[in-house]
């Protein structure tokens, strides 16, 4: 996903000069007295150019308060919220319709939606990813951009390290979610233990092969059993719901207790109040609620 032209278009007005003013602060190369000059400009150039902007932040302030009478209360905002920018190397990791997934490279791993901007990342760099890149993440207008220069991108990876990399996604999914916006501070949604447990208990082939961790972080604490026994009921109600629908049932909910359905109703209060019939409360945090919906 892109931004639209217009949209494109204004991040450009905005960019463009606040590197033309950087050069001209920090003279790295001659000759770029206005944005128009940087067409010329080697993208090497302008690669320096935009490293010495991010090395020297006060820079979106001082470009602000020199250009202030230019600029709208709205590029005001944006100018400064680009002091979030996130610079490092990603995976460029998943095309999605809504936008591409970053991943970074670096822990705490995070995974960005992302928008380019006047071409689609596809374009870019090709169908085949993953793919590791490096740029700079910006917010702009409640949404994430790249600020369009890139280094790498050629590198591709073979199946086994792609596998080992969405680990590296769904652990993020799982600690943080799918981060679409830089305007607010990035909290943890999980521990880093509940985070990897539940990138354990994701899939038949991660339950296999992490088996023994599985067992080991469950028991660490009563927050990850209580993960463990969510996730593993959530991983079987999914696995078993196809023959529950090839036998007629639809819009029936389901009480989960690991890998065994206890319990099932018209509507979650029915069966909500089954499971504090039949089974003991201190097992009844452990429950994992399904809806069996009608297809």
């Amino acid at each position: 996903m892109q931004l639209s032209q217009p949209e494109a278009d204004h991040f450009f007005r905005l960019y463009k000069p606040l590197l033309v003013y950087t050069n001209q602060k920090l003279t790295v190369t001659k000759g770029l007295e206005k944005p128009e000059d940087l067409e010329n400009c080697p993208m090497e150039k302008i690669g320096q150019i935009r490293n010495k902007l991010y090395q020297n932040p006060e820079l979106f302030d001082d470009f602000v308060q020199e250009k202030k009478k230019e600029l709208s209360p709205e590029e005001i905002a944006i100018i400064q919220s680009w002091k979030k920018f996130i610079q490092g190397r990603f995976y460029l990791f998943r095309y999605l319709k809504k936008y591409t997934v970053f991943l970074s490279v670096e822990k705490p791993h995070k995974a960005y939606g992302v928008f380019s901007l006047y071409t689609s990342f596809q374009e870019m760099f090709g169908p085949q990813v993953p793919r590791l890149v490096e740029t700079v993440l910006l917010p702009f207008k409640g949404q994430i951009v790249s600020d369009g220069l890139f280094q790498g991108g050629n590198i591709s990876f073979g199946s086994g390290y792609r596998s080992s990399i969405k680990e590296i996604y769904e652990e993020a999914q799982a600690r943080f979610g799918m981060i679409t916006s830089l305007e607010q501070a990035i909290e943890p949604l999980e521990t880093v233990e509940g985070a990897k447990l539940k990138t354990y208990l994701k899939n038949e082939r991660n339950r296999e092969k992490y088996w023994e961790e599985i067992e080991y972080l469950k028991e660490k604490s009563p927050e990850l059993k209580q993960i463990y026994y969510q996730e593993i009921g959530k991983a079987y109600a999914k696995k078993q719901s196809k023959i529950l629908r090839e036998i007629g049932l639809k819009n029936v909910w389901f009480a989960w207790y690991e890998f065994l359905p206890i319990a099932s109703g018209q509507t979650r209060a029915d069966v909500e109040r089954t499971v504090k019939q039949i089974l003991p409360l201190k097992h009844q945090k452990f429950v994992y609620f399904f809806h069996l919906k009608g297809r």
